[in-house]
């Protein structure tokens, strides 16, 4: 059974290294132009051109790797990109968030940033690769996978912020 759940979070790599990746590839035109509704930005600053396709193909391009070494995918091709930009997605939706709440870029809103880009890659890939989604993570095995994986996300993304934070590649550490 721990094979599964292991096997179950390696699959979900693109995904949570997505917004790193896209951390380090950022910089450039803002995705929403500098636009604003009802005077607040529409995602801020943080959310790039650069950063989305770069963190997005990175993220899928790393789960290719992975796929080779341990065929992860079960023949689909694309899921490790369908996860890596589907976490790009919900980082977006939650920054929308955000902003419409009030909140500055870089506030720490725990749960939101958490979980966002988690709910995005799940949404995606269940949209577009249902069975393999379905299996590995809630189904049987996958469920307790789905749930470790609930559990680890908030230390894996307090670490890697932390990391980004004392590189000098984010203002905040959370």
């Amino acid at each position: 059974m721990w094979l599964i759940v292991l096997s179950g979070i390696i699959a979900f790599i693109p995904a949570l290294i997505a917004n790193s990746l896209a951390v380090i590839c950022g910089g450039g035109t803002p995705m929403d132009l500098g636009k604003e509704i009802g005077g607040k930005r529409v995602l801020g600053d943080g959310k790039t051109w650069r950063g989305f396709i770069g963190g997005g193909s990175l993220g899928g391009v790393m789960g290719l790797l992975i796929n080779q070494a341990g065929g992860f995918y079960s023949g689909y091709l694309l899921l490790p990109f369908a996860l890596s930009f589907g976490s790009m997605f919900g980082d977006l939706l939650g920054s929308l968030i955000k902003r419409r709440m009030g909140w500055d870029r870089g506030a720490n809103v725990p749960i939101l940033d958490q979980y966002d880009f988690v709910i995005g890659a799940f949404l995606i890939a269940l949209l577009i690769y249902r069975p393999w989604t379905m299996e590995t993570y809630f189904k049987d095995h996958g469920l307790v996978t789905l749930i470790a994986l609930l559990v680890i996300v908030p230390a894996l993304h307090r670490g890697v912020n932390m990391i980004g934070y004392k590189m000098k590649l984010k203002k905040e550490p959370w």
